[in-house]
């Protein structure tokens, strides 16, 4: 299935990002806007607190409130569907279990890597309409790099592709889909890890990707604490 993720896109209903419960950025800042001079100022420095002017001391600390991400728990269940004379059964796809970080040791790129995949998953899953089965959710990671912004906090980058690509409708007719690679950057200290889409990541050379990347401290939401 992952062998059409690099060539096809296609919009999926219930896709990532449907039901994401982060903290929205406000509208000047939004992640969207990745080649504006806003998104720019990245240039391997410290980054500071745009409001205090001073490098902030943890993930969570940047924050007020708590964290907030697509949760629910999904158990493969069997489906019949009816084709003509004949009725088929399917399995339909389950949520991956958000990972603990002490799992991980210093491993924070691979902690990254887990957690995304199961965001994906529970992105797709714990919000549907209803009106249809989804039998499987695709996750791949093509490229994954931390950029050093901060001094106590590790900025991770991934270029991924993830999302639902086959499922059952309520009338029994069944879709495919294909899945494009786009970024997803993450900032994890040792009290939480917080979030943001980076959309526009495959249209960008090597090179750019850092100075266009939106940071998760300032346009993300905070997405796990750790006690």
């Amino acid at each position: 299935m992952l062998a059409t993720l690099a060539t096809t896109s296609v919009v999926v209903a219930g896709c990532l990002g449907d039901g994401n419960n982060t903290a929205e950025p406000d509208d000047e800042n939004t992640p969207s806007d990745n080649d504006s001079d806003d998104n720019s100022s990245h240039d391997n420095a410290s980054n500071d607190d745009t409001e205090t002017g001073e490098t902030p001391e943890s993930v969570t600390g940047y924050f007020d409130g708590e964290s907030a991400r697509p949760e629910c728990e999904k158990d493969a269940e069997t489906v019949e569907v009816e084709h003509g004379d004949d009725t088929q059964e399917y399995q339909t796809a389950e949520t991956v279990p958000y990972p603990e970080r002490e799992e991980f040791d210093d491993n924070i790129v691979e902690f990254v890597e887990r957690f995304e995949h199961a965001y994906v998953t529970h992105s797709a899953l714990c919000n549907g309409s209803g009106s249809e089965d989804i039998l499987s959710v695709d996750y791949d990671v093509d490229r994954a790099e931390t950029f050093d912004w901060y001094d106590d906090i590790t900025v991770v980058f991934l270029l991924r592709a993830g999302g639902p690509t086959w499922g059952i409708e309520d009338d029994g007719s069944e879709w495919m889909a294909g899945l494009a690679y786009d970024g997803v950057v993450y900032a994890v200290d040792e009290t939480g890890a917080a979030r943001v889409d980076f959309d526009d990541a495959h249209e960008l050379d090597d090179e750019e990707l850092e100075s266009h990347a939106p940071d998760p401290l300032d346009d993300g939401g905070l997405v796990d604490e750790f006690e």
